[in-house]
């Protein structure tokens, strides 16, 4: 897992550094410094020699941080246009420092304010670097910052932002007015959760983390929260099959879905249930439509269920599922079962009685919705998979403030439930009881297609089957969904990919990380 801090976090992590242990801020300037113009040759073809880099520089350590890359970039031959937003006596601390190192070596400071305006030289730069603002910006980018980013984004040139883009909070990635549009961020000893989340995340272009000199435990102590999901925790954890093993030691799936005119959504469930590894599953349906369930199911077994005049589940069908139920390793609830009243009753009887871990999942969740008291009657062992149009119906909160905050909401929302939630999106979270939440790195826009969530709970649901906690079953299962759409996407593209495509593609994702 890579650890992802908040501006507070990193902000500690410095201050230890340099306070407790005593390494100079200086000399973490100057590794951040030297990692960042590293880039910048790279982006320079690696001939930096002659080439005309604009470098717009702030009053803070950002700015100190931009001096130093002049440094670093003349020396390499690079013929530097620095501009100061502000007056240079202005300047303090580690800041000031690099500023007057950079003017000893001849550099040349064009200060700007209201008054003068911006002088810049009419030929385009090969490259320009923003340094203006760091992790400790919050809100519009207004004045001078804005004019300065929006000349940035006009010059249509390659733009390197250092440590975050400007104009774009480190802790949501919300840009609020003015950002700068990088094709590359150098961030400077962890990663910062507004690089990760839109719109950050696209003002951010290429991400590089750069080790500037602040030592593991002095990260370990900050009790991080938040982390991106790796390859290597995957195959960590991916189920494994031993050579003896048979159907029944492979995990049994329960699925309770479908209503009129919804039973694709019970059968995408199905089927990535199997394509996950699933030893055996089985779907209850209303019994009217049992047999369109078999027609489409081959592999999977079915349970017609008991149903009202409107062919919707009812509550009399509990006790036809109790059998199953205690034969099930998992419980998925809601693909495509409609938001009928007596399949709220149904619901109902389950959470009540249930001790499987459970998965809910499409119209399960507004049911939830639509009777919010069975909030309160969610077994520990379940996992929420809401899109945040669902989870706003959930928690009442607005989809613009989910938007604005969407790790912090998922998070309260999963501590105070006590269970593990499934926010998805771009990308999507898996905030756990505990109040940890893993950043999904996988997937694609083609994956926004109606089916695609009811795919990834026969996902997580065979991930649980076969052994995994629900809380890993999660944030894996999450993983997966997105590496089989990246694979499908490469193939087929990302315009006319369909749900079942994220299926076929999941056993060769499968086979892939797991080297079987």
């Amino acid at each position: 897992m890579i650890p992802v801090v908040t501006t507070e976090q990193i902000r500690e992590c410095d201050r230890f550094t340099i306070e407790e242990l005593g390494i100079p801020g200086v000399v973490l300037m100057e590794n951040a410094s030297r990692a960042a113009a590293a880039e910048a040759v790279r982006m320079l073809d690696n001939q930096p020699t002659g080439k005309h880099v604009r470098i717009f520089c702030g009053k803070g350590n950002n700015g100190g941080d931009g001096f130093a890359m002049a440094r670093h970039l003349g020396n390499a031959g690079s013929n530097i246009e620095l501009i100061l937003l502000g007056k240079a006596k202005d300047l303090k601390g580690d800041a000031l420092f690099n500023c007057e190192l950079f003017k000893k070596l001849d550099g040349k400071v064009k200060e700007v304010d209201q008054e003068t305006g911006f002088n810049i030289e009419k030929e385009k730069p090969d490259l320009i670097i923003d340094a203006i603002l760091g992790t400790g910006f919050i809100g519009p980018a207004r004045g001078l910052y804005a004019e300065a980013i929006e000349i940035i984004n006009s010059t249509g040139v390659l733009v390197l932002a250092v440590d975050m883009p400007s104009g774009v909070e480190a802790d949501t990635g919300i840009a609020d007015g003015f950002a700068v549009k990088a094709d590359s961020t150098v961030t400077f000893g962890l990663i910062k959760a507004g690089l990760l989340l839109p719109p950050g995340r696209e003002c951010a272009g290429r991400v590089t983390i750069a080790d500037i000199g602040i030592p593991p435990q002095v990260v370990e102590a900050r009790n991080i929260d938040q982390f991106i999901v790796e390859l290597n925790d995957v195959k960590q954890h991916l189920p494994r099959r031993h050579p003896a093993d048979h159907k029944g030691k492979a995990g049994h799936v329960f699925i309770i879905a479908g209503s009129p005119g919804m039973t694709g959504a019970a059968v995408l469930a199905a089927e990535a249930s199997m394509r996950t590894g699933t030893g055996l599953t089985v779907v209850g349906v209303p019994q009217s439509l049992n047999p369109v369930l078999e027609m489409k199911l081959t592999e999977a077994m079915t349970l017609p269920l008991a149903e009202n005049k409107q062919g919707s589940l009812n509550a009399d069908a509990y006790e036809q599922c109790c059998e199953k139920i205690e034969w099930a390793s998992v419980v998925a609830f809601g693909p495509g079962i409609g938001r009928n009243k007596d399949t709220a009753k149904l619901l109902e009887r389950l959470l009540e009685d249930i001790d499987k871990p459970l998965v809910i999942d499409a119209d399960g969740l507004n049911l939830l919705a639509d009777n919010p008291g069975l909030l309160n009657k969610l077994p520990e062992n379940t996992v929420l998979t809401p899109h945040p149009g669902e989870f706003s119906r959930l928690t009442g909160v607005s989809n613009r403030d989910i938007s604005a905050d969407r790790i912090a909401i998922a998070r309260k929302w999963a501590v105070k439930w006590g269970i593990t939630v499934v926010l998805k999106g771009s990308p999507s979270l898996t905030a756990l009881p505990n109040g940890n939440v893993y950043i999904n790195p996988t997937g694609n826009a083609g994956m926004a297609t109606g089916g695609s969530g009811d795919v990834l709970t026969g996902i997580i649901a065979s991930l649980i089957a076969q052994g995994l906690n629900v809380e890993s079953a999660a944030w894996m299962g999450c993983y997966l969904h997105g590496a089989a759409g990246d694979n499908a996407s490469a193939e087929l593209g990302k315009l006319g990919m369909v749900a079942g495509d994220i299926i076929n593609f999941l056993p060769k994702v499968i086979d892939n990380i797991g080297d079987y």
